[in-house]
C-alpha cells in the first residue's frame, strides 16, 4: 500500500490541488449565483479567506498551465532544431505539443478552462452584481485564452 502511494504521490498532490481549486471556485460561484440583493449592497460579500484562497488558486493554476505549455513548446522547438540539422521529418507541431503534455497538465488545463468559462459566463450574466473576484478571474481567463490561442495559431502549419 505504501509503495502504491509512493508511486502515485505526484498524482495525489495534483488531484488534491485540482479538487481544492474546483471546491473553492464552486463555493464562490454558488455564493454569487444565489445572491439576492438586500438593501444597497451592489454585490455579495465574500469571506476574506475564500477570496484569498480563490485568488491564489486561480493565479497558481493559470501560471502552472501556461508555464507547462511554454516549456513544452520550447522543448519541441529545441528538438526540431536538432532534427532539422539531422534532416528528420516530424509530426505536426500542435499534436506534438499535446502528445508531450502529461495527463496532470492536461487535466489542469481542462479544469482551469471549465471553471474559468463558468466564471466568465456568470460574470457576463450577473454583471455588476458579481464580485470583483469574479471579474478579475474572468479577465484573467480571457488573457490566458488569448495567450493559448496565440500558441495554437502560431504553431499551425500550413498544408503544402
Amino acid at each position: 500500500m505504501t509503495e502504491y502511494f509512493r508511486r502515485q504521490l505526484f498524482n495525489v498532490i495534483a488531484a488534491v490541488f485540482l479538487l481544492l481549486f474546483v471546491a473553492v471556485w464552486l463555493a464562490v460561484l454558488i455564493r454569487v449565483l444565489t445572491w439576492i440583493p438586500v438593501g444597497d449592497a451592489a454585490a455579495p460579500s465574500l469571506n476574506g479567506a475564500l477570496v484569498t484562497a480563490a485568488g491564489v488558486l486561480a493565479t497558481s493554476l493559470s501560471s502552472l498551465t501556461a508555464s507547462a505549455l511554454g516549456f513544452t513548446i520550447s522543448e519541441i522547438r529545441r528538438d526540431r532544431v536538432v532534427e532539422t540539422i539531422e534532416r528528420v521529418e516530424t509530426a505536426s507541431y500542435p499534436s506534438e505539443v499535446a502528445a508531450r503534455l502529461s495527463g496532470r497538465i492536461i487535466a489542469a488545463i481542462m479544469v482551469y478552462m471549465v471553471i474559468g468559462l463558468l466564471v466568465l459566463i456568470l460574470w457576463l450574466f450577473k454583471g455588476t452584481a458579481s464580485t470583483d473576484l469574479i471579474g478579475a478571474f474572468a479577465l484573467s481567463l480571457l488573457g490566458w485564452l488569448v495567450g493559448a490561442a496565440g500558441v495554437v495559431f502560431q504553431t499551425e502549419k500550413p498544408s503544402h
